[in-house]
């Protein structure tokens, strides 16, 4: 996991990983456009839907069922057709107490292949306790959302080529 990155500043924890994909742009958006179908391949994710007939709406809400447990409601904040959407965490059941949760994914094109990346973005609730908690539990539980992520949509494009 070279390309994971994981930051705590004034109570923000980033974590970012970005990995190269065998595959074009075009192959990798046709998957990440649907976004009520994440669980395709994202090993936390054991079923998802969305709200909306039209997924690449602006405001669209996805509803992940996570492994081991929990249920996740995302708003999508930002579409970039082609190249990317944000979701920002909106309600749920068994997450932590949170101020905000969001998530990116981005694609680039290089040479041969493409870069895909996901940041994850949060801070918790109740300030040195929220760090605390954060610290001890909740980053190192996270620390590997970004990772099962990428690694997950780079396993199942290949495996359809």
């Amino acid at each position: 996991m070279k390309d994971l990155r994981v930051e705590t500043r004034a109570g923000i924890t980033t974590i970012c990983y970005a990995a190269k994909i065998n595959a074009t742009p075009g192959k990798i958006w046709d998957v990440l456009k649907q976004p009520g179908r994440i669980c395709d391949f994202h090993p936390l994710i054991k079923k998802s839907y969305m709200d909306s007939s039209s997924p690449s709406d602006k405001g669209g809400i996805r509803h992940c069922h996570l492994i081991p447990m929990g249920i996740m409601r995302e708003k999508i904040t930002e579409w970039n057709e082609g190249h990317g959407f944000t979701t920002e965490v909106i309600g749920g059941r068994m997450l932590p107490p949170y101020v905000f949760m969001k998530g990116v994914v981005k694609i680039e094109a290089n040479e041969n292949n493409s870069r895909a990346s996901f940041t994850f973005t949060y801070k918790l609730k109740y300030g040195i306790i929220g760090d605390m908690m954060n610290s001890l539990f909740i980053r190192p539980q996270f620390k590997n959302a970004p990772y099962q992520y990428i690694t997950g949509l780079k396993n199942h494009i290949e495996s359809i080529q």
